[in-house]
């Protein structure tokens, strides 16, 4: 019983650093072009789990803004990419914590921005980024969507097929 509670309580954990490091990593994404950009106003915390970078109005047109909107999602997707390739190195850690919590990261980083763009924006969170990418360069969504559902569907594969089945075998030993 103290096992089983201890191993939920590293799952837990790590879900959670996973969601605080995907923050830092998407959104920083959007600050520091904000920055570059020079179009930065402020940090604004949403609901319960939302976080956006707010640029100074009608700065941000065109392609700047297709890149602004869409640059945190090939960052997050690109570092998933990484961490695949990185799978058998992170596997050879003695830190079980930390191969859990890479897990979730791959996990998150592979899918989560791809998914979403692709189906969830139509439902919950109001387009998001996906607004700033269709605006920015001008075209139907329909487009992005079907690029992203090609980039998740692909990601689930890889996921299900090539990197969960290498960490079930580690833990089951």
């Amino acid at each position: 019983m103290k096992q089983r509670a201890n191993s939920n309580l590293k799952k837990w954990t790590a879900i959670f650093i996973t969601i605080i490091v995907y923050y830092v990593i998407h959104e920083g994404a959007h600050l520091i072009l904000a920055l570059c950009y020079d179009v930065f106003e402020r940090i604004r915390i949403v609901g319960l789990w939302g976080v956006q970078i707010v640029t100074t109005d009608g700065e941000l047109l065109g392609y700047r803004l297709a890149i602004f909107s869409g640059i945190s999602s090939i960052v997050t997707i690109v570092i998933g990419y990484l961490l695949y390739v990185l799978t058998p190195q992170i596997l050879k850690l003695r830190t079980k914590s930390f191969i859990i919590l890479m897990y979730y990261i791959t996990a998150c980083f592979l899918l989560l921005d791809p998914i979403y763009i692709s189906i969830l924006s139509s439902f919950i969170g109001g387009g998001g980024d996906i607004n700033g990418i269709v605006t920015g360069l001008g075209i139907p969504e329909v487009p992005i969507r079907m690029v992203f559902g090609c980039i998740a569907l692909l990601n689930i594969f890889l996921f299900t097929r090539k990197i969960s089945p290498q960490y079930t075998k580690l833990f089951r030993r």
